[in-house]
């Protein structure tokens, strides 16, 4: 999937001469087809190119400061000889700028996938309820770009952006070809051959913002194509279920600092604090089975996970009738029978600590429990949410908090990067900067007047 999006968004071979001529390598990271993007990783693309962009800019640099000595020399002397030395390594300082306004476009690329993407053990998934509005974007540019038309759509501005490039290296290529004729002729004074050297530089610094616009237009509509055939394959259930399974996660022997968002609180008539959840989006539910008749540590018996989160705020019996079957499987000679389950489901993403005044990577879990006859929150959480598979974008909560109990891992849902995680099923999901779990928190008494023996009933 990666691939594809790189073969279009940063593929632009003959409409800018200076990017072919450079002989920019391809990626040795870099898929090329759908089915080997599974374990396409990002940021070791990014650290690839951001290396390779470090070194370019050296190099550059380099070039600059040569170019400073001659420009000086040429001030003294005139010298037709210093002008062509400083054409020359102008050129050579143009092949190398082209190469890293190549890679900088690809690291554009790269932040704006992984910005709207998230790894999933079935491949990449597109985030598509966090891309920009295709309507909003457009909307954006034609105040930008003012076209004469308004019947325009994020094609018609790729093409805009596509054609200024290759209307502006036109103007490039009569400007470059001018001087080189010109310094052959002998016709030209120094002041003239800087004069021409700045307009290219000008018009150069034009293409490449012309390219950045479209290369970023271009990611953003493939992004968009993907996610939409994403969503459609997942409605209609190509995408297995995964009742039992969940990605496999790796432990670490150093993690961040840790930095809880909220003072900790293990008294449910305590006074939780308050934090915004800039977005989070749902991971993954995890199952405790038990043998007692409610959730207590000393009935647990097992556990399963799975991707498939609640269709509805009352969609949760599936939960126990999965636990039934896999309670069978491994307890088939016990005496005893499953009694409860308790469950959690995950989300993760980013909230603002103002403890801090920081903003931090932190995880958000509804957990509600079963038995044979019914489903119930526990008196102190809220109602799971009208769509639970929908993401959460700048809502405030009330916050529990379950203080410095995640495992410092990595792999799984949290990529190659050491966080700390929730490790359930031996899995490495729902990260968080302190390594601490928090739930929704609803403190109203009215709650366990209606169910006072199990709190608000789910089905």
């Amino acid at each position: 999937m990666v691939g594809v999006l790189f073969l279009s968004s940063f593929g632009f071979a003959g409409q800018f001469q200076e990017v072919k001529d450079s002989q920019v390598p391809v990626s040795s990271g870099t898929c090329d087809t759908c089915s080997s993007c599974q374990d396409f990783d990002v940021d070791k693309a990014l650290s690839e190119v951001n290396a390779r962009i470090e070194n370019l800019t050296k190099v550059i640099n380099q070039k600059e400061a040569e170019l400073q000595k001659l420009y000086a020399e040429l001030n003294g002397t005139k010298s037709i000889e210093t002008l062509e030395k400083i054409i020359k390594l102008e050129d050579e300082a143009r092949v190398l700028g082209s190469e890293l306004e190549f890679y900088k476009r690809r690291k554009l690329g790269l932040e704006l996938i992984k910005k709207y993407t998230r790894e999933t053990p079935y491949g990449v998934e597109v985030l598509y309820y966090r891309l920009p509005r295709e309507e909003m974007l457009v909307k954006q540019y034609i105040e930008k770009v003012h076209p004469v038309r308004k019947d325009v759509d994020l094609d018609w501005f790729i093409a805009y952006y596509t054609q200024a490039a290759g209307l502006t290296f036109d103007d490039y290529f009569e400007a470059d070809i001018e001087l080189k004729l010109r310094l052959k002729s002998g016709n030209i004074t120094d002041k003239e051959a800087i004069q021409l050297l700045n307009k290219r530089k000008k018009l150069s610094k034009e293409i490449f913002e012309y390219l950045e616009e479209r290369d970023k237009l271009q990611t953003i509509k493939n992004l968009h194509e993907l996610g939409r055939k994403q969503l459609i394959m997942k409605t209609i259930g190509v995408e297995p279920l995964g009742i039992y399974g969940i990605s496999q996660g790796y432990p670490c022997n150093t993690c961040p600092s840790k930095a809880t968002l909220l003072p900790s609180t293990s008294n449910p008539e305590g006074t939780p604090g308050t934090s915004v959840y800039y977005y989070a989006s749902p991971v993954a539910v995890w199952v405790g089975m038990y043998i007692t008749e409610t959730p207590q540590e000393s009935g647990y018996i097992g556990q399963y996970c799975t991707y498939e989160l609640p269709s509805s705020k009352t969609d949760v019996r599936k939960y126990w009738w999965w636990a039934e079957s896999k309670f069978e499987e491994i307890c088939k000679d016990c005496e005893f029978d499953l009694e409860s389950i308790q469950v959690k489901v995950f989300y993760a993403g980013s909230a603002h600590n103002s403890n801090n005044g920081r903003d931090q990577s932190a995880n958000l879990i509804w957990q509600f429990e079963c038995n044979k006859n019914i489903c119930y929150l526990t008196s102190y959480r809220p109602e799971l949410r009208d769509n639970p598979d929908d993401p959460i974008i700048e809502e405030y909560f009330l916050l529990y908090v379950n203080p410095y109990c995640l495992a410092c891992c990595n792999g799984g849902d949290v990529g190659s990067t050491c966080l700390w995680s929730n490790r359930h099923c031996s899995g490495c999901f729902a990260p968080d900067a302190s390594a601490s779990q928090y739930f929704p928190w609803v403190n109203h008494p009215y709650q366990m007047e209606i169910w006072p023996e199990y709190g608000r009933r789910l089905g």
